[in-house]
């Protein structure tokens, strides 16, 4: 029998070739704005809040703790399940004492790469995946959702998004869930250490951490803190704009925490860097009661939004 031919009214016609072309290139007829905005707003809370859900119930994301690579791997899989075949865990030795005891172990980040169209020059999107607890036994318990599934949940989403709209950078885009975090900042001093070695260049290096909690959720406007550093400050200067531009966030710099996080060490070796955080604090921080009820999955989604505008808007 043959086949019956499919006619389309040319509405339908339309409509089905407006959305092939926005699903492979961005569209010349609107502003370089127009498309940061359309990028951000893809950004979902319900999947942000699967992540977090999801990294939490791994029961201790604690670096020594005997799970350590196996976290690592399942964050490899939800890569690779985006489309990232070439996910992959970056080893490196480490040796550490806690609590009067010391353990050698091999620590992975985790690292997948979106090429871009000038492949010489490098965008780092990162946040540690590890977590600890000061009054318990992280090696049984650290469910770190705020801290720090939450900013691993931001680097998730953003390369779901880049994934899903064919959304091709000008850069190529490094996305770092970083090991180690808790216990020195090691994940990120390997990253850029074996950086650094092969001459990469990092045009900039997006840091997510503690990005989810805000102690009224009914208290509006909400805050965002953008940490920069000596060699960032334009950079933070443009980002607090594309913040305002993108979010119902008001953007403001306390840079009290600089050093302690995973941007510090690009800092370090010279490269610019911003660090997201959120603007208040909750006292389950490093307590095993940092658990998803604690997050707020909208807040979180504007602050990966306003962090989202920078990527876009320099791989544009």
């Amino acid at each position: 029998m043959m086949p019956r031919e499919i006619r389309y009214s040319p509405f339908i016609h339309a409509i089905i070739m407006i959305v092939v072309l926005a699903a492979c290139q961005k569209d010349p007829e609107i502003t370089r704005e127009e498309y940061v905005l359309s990028i951000t707003e893809k950004v979902n809370s319900d999947s942000l809040g699967s992540y977090i859900s999801w990294l939490e119930g791994m029961g201790t994301r604690f670096a020594l703790a005997d799970n350590h690579r196996e976290v690592a791997v399942e964050i490899r899989n939800r890569f690779v399940s985006f489309g990232y075949n070439d996910a992959r865990l970056d080893s490196f030795y480490l040796t550490k004492t806690f609590r009067d005891i010391t353990y050698s172990t091999w620590q992975y980040n985790v690292i997948a790469s979106m090429p871009g169209r000038n492949q010489d020059n490098i965008c780092v999107v990162g946040a540690h995946y590890d977590d600890v607890v000061s009054g318990g036994d992280p090696f049984t318990l650290a469910p770190g959702a705020n801290d720090n599934a939450s900013g691993v949940a931001a680097v998730l989403e953003m390369a779901r998004i880049i994934k899903r709209y064919r959304f091709r950078p000008e850069h190529t885009i490094r996305f770092v869930a970083f090991a180690a975090e808790e216990i020195g900042l090691n994940g990120s001093i390997d990253c850029v250490t074996k950086a650094a070695m092969a001459g990469d260049r990092i045009l900039m290096m997006i840091n997510h951490d503690m990005i989810s909690y805000v102690a009224d959720p009914g208290a509006r406007p909400w805050h965002v803190n953008i940490i920069y550093y000596d060699n960032s400050e334009q950079l933070r200067d443009e980002a607090a704009a594309l913040c305002t531009a993108n979010t119902s966030l008001v953007p403001y710099s306390d840079n009290t925490y600089y050093n302690r996080s995973d941007s510090y060490p690009f800092f370090v070796a010279g490269f610019r860097a911003l660090f997201f955080q959120q603007g208040d604090f909750e006292d389950t921080y490093h307590t095993t009661g940092d658990v998803s009820s604690v997050c707020n999955m909208e807040y979180c989604r504007e602050v990966v939004r306003a962090s989202f505008a920078v990527l876009v808007d320099k791989n544009y």
